[in-house]
């Protein structure tokens, strides 16, 4: 039996006798066009403080098919890729595989999904407790980053105004600050809204969750 390119390998499906079996909606995508969002992320130099978050979203009006998986075929071999609860996945970042035929195998129609790419701060330990200071060196690298992409029109290029924190509807988090305490509480889907701010900058006080989060992601809008 002669060798056949990887591609061919990812796509052959066994011969069944009888009656077909409906297979299950496969979309397969080159690793470059996946590549060019990944890149702009880790060819940041100062990026400690930030973390890149890629999520599947069903399209409006669709749903996902479910549980999503997610595979990459690449000279390695192919390897399956962890999905969690909320359909997040990390790709691996390899320029190499830019010279190759590598997929990223998704099991939706191609109509079905898209790709949501959030960058949000990089929590220490379990994420429950930073100061501000930490959320002002987020916003500092993402603005960075922005304007990175903006590239000549980097002075008109959006900032970092909202960091994001999605820990459920029953959260808050307690700033404890010079001036006294105040309670900031999750919004109808779940996320704690830290501002940029003037007066927080000042005082940086600690902030405290009451729960664990599940991510964060940083907003240019307020």
């Amino acid at each position: 039996m002669r060798n056949l390119p990887l591609a061919a390998l990812v796509l052959a499906l066994p011969l069944l006798a009888g009656p077909a079996i409906a297979q299950p909606a496969v979309h397969q995508v080159p690793y470059k066009e996946l590549f060019d969002q990944l890149d702009k992320f880790y060819s940041l130099k100062e990026r400690d403080r930030l973390s890149l978050r890629t999520s599947i979203r069903a399209e409006d009006g669709k749903q996902l098919n479910l549980p999503v998986t997610i595979s990459i075929a690449s000279p390695d071999g192919v390897q399956d890729i962890p999905v969690d609860a909320d359909n997040a996945f990390q790709l691996p970042y390899q320029p190499d595989w830019l010279k190759t035929n590598t997929l990223v195998q998704f099991n939706q129609s191609e109509k079905n999904y898209k790709i949501r790419v959030q960058v949000g701060m990089k929590l220490p330990g379990d994420g429950s407790g930073f100061t501000y200071a930490d959320v002002q060196a987020a916003f500092a690298q993402f603005d960075k980053l922005i304007g990175k992409e903006a590239g000549m029109l980097s002075f008109v290029a959006p900032s970092a105004q909202t960091l994001r924190v999605f820990c459920g509807v029953d959260c808050t988090a307690t700033l404890a600050g010079p001036s006294g305490s105040r309670e900031i509480k999750a919004d109808k889907d779940g996320r704690v809204m830290i501002p940029n701010d003037k007066k927080l900058r000042r005082e940086n006080p600690s902030i405290t969750l009451s729960k664990p989060p599940a991510y964060t992601a940083i907003s240019t809008k307020e």
